[in-house]
């Protein structure tokens, strides 16, 4: 009988313990991983929006005389020094300009007050862009075999929307840093967008510029393209309503001075690091390594050549004359520059360098 309620004793302390412990000695609770809630999740770039191809659109990659049977013979025809040709077309109240590769239309470039640029509207804004198209701000793209993504920021998407037709063919439309109101439409294929490329690429690579170095005169080139930048500038500034900026002996002087001592002497207004950004875009020959000098940077150069100026800038590469221009008018920096009264204009290009130089008025420098 003892040994049955000694065994039942400890059989109930046994069972006492057991329930016990838990309550008396808690586990300890493992701290288990949070996932933070501002955590990046990458998705797979999906298929951009295309919309109809109708009216310039349908005439990229087409041969130019394609092209002419509906436009007419073109008013002026050069060479680019990059491959291409440029030929100028009439247009009523506005420039219509057509790059021509091996015999068929690579790019075409509109600014106008109003032309039938079907399916968008010079003047319109780009929210009344957005409003009636669905736009898209990454493109999943092939060339060559090889994947290209394309991301355009926030301010590509007010500025610099980017629209694919469904011809495998596409339009950059420039709208003005300023108001935001459209002033430019450049239609191009796929090549030519990866050339003159102003977005970001997260995957591919873009297509460097070709630099065309026999036969070919750069100081014609040069001279020619000087004279399209000033038209193209003094053109976008009558659809301002504003005056067209009068070029002089001077300002075309000194802006090429200015041009000529930076490509000579770089360093001069360049620290390391911005010297060593300059010599990589200059090797690279790519539109999306684009060169801007500082205000700083400019007002240096301009002192170390004790020249006088009221506005400026150094821009590279410059490719394409008008093209350059709907960029720097979506800029709004470079906008107010192109915009400013009262200043005689100066314009120097070497190859792919350009310098824009606003003095005062001889006039007014007379007066003073």
């Amino acid at each position: 009988m003892k040994r049955v309620i000694g065994f039942l004793s400890i059989l109930f302390l046994v069972l006492i313990g057991y329930y016990l412990q838990p309550v008396l000695f808690p586990p300890t609770q493992g701290k288990s991983p949070v996932t933070p809630t501002n955590q990046v999740v990458r998705h797979k770039a999906l298929k951009h929006q295309t919309i109809k191809a109708e009216g310039y659109a349908n005439y990229i990659s087409q041969p130019i005389e394609t092209f002419e049977q509906e436009f007419g013979r073109p008013t002026k025809i050069e060479d680019s020094g990059f491959f291409f040709q440029t030929r100028d077309y009439a247009l009523d109240k506005g420039i219509l300009e057509v790059n021509v590769e091996a015999g068929k239309v690579s790019t075409i470039k509109v600014m106008a007050k109003k032309a039938e640029i079907k399916p968008f509207k010079f003047g319109m804004t780009s929210s009344q862009l957005s409003d009636q198209i669905n736009l898209s701000a990454a493109f999943a793209l092939s060339y060559d075999e090889e994947p290209v993504d394309i991301e355009l920021s926030e301010n590509d998407m007010r500025f610099r929307p980017l629209v694919a037709f469904d011809n495998d063919t596409f339009a950059m439309l420039f709208f003005n840093g300023d108001n935001e109101k459209m002033i430019g439409a450049v239609y191009l294929d796929m090549e030519n967008l990866l050339r003159l490329m102003p977005y970001q690429i997260n995957s591919g690579n873009p297509l460097a510029n070709r630099v065309q170095e026999s036969n070919l005169d750069w100081n014609v080139l040069n001279q020619q393209k000087q004279e399209r930048t000033i038209g193209a500038i003094n053109f976008y500034r009558t659809l301002q309503k504003l005056d067209e900026l009068p070029t002089a002996d001077n300002a075309i002087s000194d802006s090429k001075k200015l041009l000529k001592g930076f490509l000579t002497a770089p360093k001069k207004v360049l620290n390391n690091d911005r010297l060593e950004e300059w010599q990589t875009d200059q090797g690279a020959h790519l539109s999306n390594l684009s060169f801007e000098l500082s205000s700083t940077e400019f007002k240096d150069l301009a002192k170390n050549a004790k020249i006088n100026y009221k506005e400026g800038f150094f821009y590279s590469p410059m490719i394409d004359p008008l093209f350059n221009l709907f960029d720097w008018i979506s800029h709004e920096h470079l906008n107010e520059i192109i915009t400013a009264s009262e200043s005689e204009l100066g314009v120097a290009i070497d190859q792919e360098s350009v310098l824009v130089l606003l003095q005062e008025p001889e006039k007014t420098k007379d007066s003073d």
